[in-house]
């Protein structure tokens, strides 16, 4: 594209990619273009972002997350099956006819479900992009049938370069599985080439954040995105915690390791009380069973028991007028984690004059 923005004053763009979209935006404003009024993305024309957990099981126990509170367990996890998952997609796609792409994750790690790659075929079939995040400690046999699949991106969660910090704040990973799956994923990428866009999304948090640096360099050697995102409470720990109520151990030492202090971040959540939920367009939260989550924050409150047996209008409203919602928002927990203000902002701000290290945001 090249010449006057005048040229083109019968033309609008939907940009109907995921990958490289920052680029493409960057360059059709340089020519002249005005999001919204001369092109929008594929997002926009879909009011929601659903997720769907196909695997109800995590293999690790992070401290950060409800998962490792051992004296409030999550329920006897299970695996979605594939003829379950194709009606649910289906659904989605019946109701949501502009729908682009669903995460297939919540609380559980999608590269643990033993059918995976037939789940990425059924949305690569059916027009859909697939968003995966995984700790990537896992057996990965099955890698290369996943890579061969081409989900549109995959999220490797770590929280340290080497065992030392990773090994405590990721409890019960090992860094020599992480480090030498994530040697084979490059290697299955360069072999198959897909259109697959990986980051490695780094938690900086007090202790480790002296090794974003070698995260970084490893990640670009790799030929994967760098993500740095500040290390924090999930929002279910954020609410105990602005409640008075005790947390649980792990909890309390995440909660010690975070680079802005609980009393800072749930200050700050409150003085933005009356702005919109950050998360309200990611929904519906599918379990690996069925039923449906009020929110991808919260593990235990649910809004349905068979999403195949409830109108996505109807979700909706239940979750709009739920008990969760009014109490999340009295207590400022739609604010409480800004990604812009505390990830683009801080961590550059804090990485560049602080320690002297190029950030890559």
């Amino acid at each position: 594209m090249t010449g006057d923005r005048r040229s083109y004053e019968s033309v609008f763009i939907v940009i109907a990619v995921s990958k490289e979209i920052g680029k493409i935006i960057k360059r059709l404003i340089s020519e002249g273009f005005t999001e919204g009024r001369d092109f929008i993305r594929r997002s926009d024309l879909s009011p929601v972002t659903p997720s769907i957990d196909i695997s109800g099981i995590c293999n690790l126990r992070c401290l950060a997350c409800p998962r490792s509170d051992t004296l409030h367990p999550f329920e006897n996890g299970g695996f979605i099956s594939v003829a379950d998952y194709e009606k649910v997609v289906k659904k989605l796609l019946q109701e949501l006819p502009m729908l682009h792409i669903i995460a297939l994750y919540i609380w559980g790690d999608p590269f643990l479900h033993p059918k995976l790659p037939e789940l990425l075929k059924i949305n690569s079939d059916l027009g859909v992009g697939s968003d995966i995040s995984t700790n990537l400690n896992v057996q990965t046999e099955r890698l290369e049938e996943i890579i061969k699949a081409n989900p549109t991106y995959i999220r490797l969660s770590c929280s340290g370069f080497g065992s030392k910090n990773y090994e405590v704040t990721h409890a019960g990973a090992k860094w020599d599985i992480f480090y030498k799956n994530c040697v084979e994923l490059s290697r299955l990428l360069k072999k198959y080439n897909p259109t697959t866009g990986v980051e490695l999304y780094f938690h900086i948090n007090k202790a480790n954040i002296s090794e974003y640096k070698d995260i970084a360099d490893m990640a670009r050697r790799l030929g994967f995105r760098t993500v740095a995102c500040i290390s924090l409470l999930f929002p279910q720990y954020a609410m105990m915690f602005d409640e008075n109520i005790p947390l649980p151990e792990p909890a309390e030492r995440a909660k010690e390791l975070m680079l802005i202090s609980m009393e800072d971040m749930l200050s700050a959540a409150k003085s933005e009380a009356k702005k919109p939920c950050q998360i309200k367009n990611a929904f519906p939260n599918i379990n690996w069973d069925l039923s449906v989550l009020t929110c991808c924050n919260f593990n235990q409150d649910r809004l349905a028991d068979n999403f195949l047996e409830t109108n996505i209008d109807e979700l909706i409203k239940l979750k709009n007028s739920s008990k969760l919602c009014k109490k999340c928002v009295a207590h400022s927990m739609h604010r409480y984690y800004d990604i812009p203000k505390y990830n683009s902002h801080y961590i550059k701000e804090l990485l560049l004059e602080k320690y002297n290290m190029p950030s890559y945001i």
